[in-house]
């Protein structure tokens, strides 16, 4: 009986393990989203990245030198 037992547990522990093995490697973990945010004065790095980690809790940088564009990239 307790073969039988321990046969059954050990047969589920296997299908348990490869299910989550599955629904892991589906995933490709978290999806980035970018966002564009107009400025009122050229962008500077340290309050671009300030902006976006308030906003978004993302990262930010000025893509375009002495332009009032900043870009947050933040996971969805």
């Amino acid at each position: 009986m307790s073969k039988l037992l321990y046969s059954y547990m050990f047969i589920s522990i296997l299908v348990l393990s490869a299910c989550l093995a599955l629904a892991v490697s589906e995933g490709e973990g978290p999806k980035r989203c970018s966002t564009i945010v107009n400025l009122s004065k050229p962008c500077n790095f340290q309050e671009c990245k300030q902006l976006c980690v308030k906003r978004f809790d993302g990262d930010g940088l000025c893509p375009v030198k002495n332009k009032n564009i900043c870009a947050c990239e933040y996971d969805c």
